[in-house]
């Protein structure tokens, strides 16, 4: 009977080193996402040639007075139109006028960059069903081994 008592004391002990375990810390993966836009503003210039338009007459006196006698030549350009001429009081008058142009133009550009750290927990060494379910069913079995030997041990004191 005494050598009973000792294996069951062994036996115990055994179940209670076993049972101090410490658990492993938990695992992190590192994930890098930045995202970094960039976005540049650049002119353009737009070069325009030059433009001319002419205009050419034969001018002649009369009674005093000078007034265009015959119109030789009148070019317009690409973006002038033919001159416009006037003779007021012996005075020479010409307009000549251009459409309208836009020259500055803007654009973008962007540059986007991603880099970003993420901390995602990985699960290391995952117990199956089978295995947690052994886990549970020894526990059981070391609870009733641990009465069973405070019972044999109070058992042998009273007798």
């Amino acid at each position: 009977m005494k050598s009973l008592k000792h294996i069951v004391l062994l036996f115990f002990s055994l179940v209670v080193l076993a049972s101090c375990g410490s658990s492993k810390p938990a695992t992190f993966e590192n994930k890098t996402q930045t995202i970094t836009i960039k976005e540049t503003i650049h002119d353009t210039l737009f070069k325009i040639e030059k433009d001319s338009s002419s205009y050419q007459a034969l001018l002649e006196c009369q009674n005093g007075k000078v007034v265009i006698k015959n119109v030789t030549k009148a070019e317009p350009g690409r973006t002038l139109k033919s001159p416009t001429v006037r003779l007021d009081n012996n005075q020479l008058k010409i307009d000549c006028e251009a459409r309208a142009q836009e020259l500055l133009a803007h654009y973008k550009n962007t540059h986007q960059t991603s880099n970003e750290v993420i901390r995602v927990p990985v699960e290391v060494n995952k117990l199956t069903w089978w295995q947690e379910t052994q886990i549970k069913l020894f526990r059981i079995f070391a609870i009733l081994s641990l009465l069973l030997a405070v019972w044999l041990f109070v058992k042998s004191k009273i007798t």
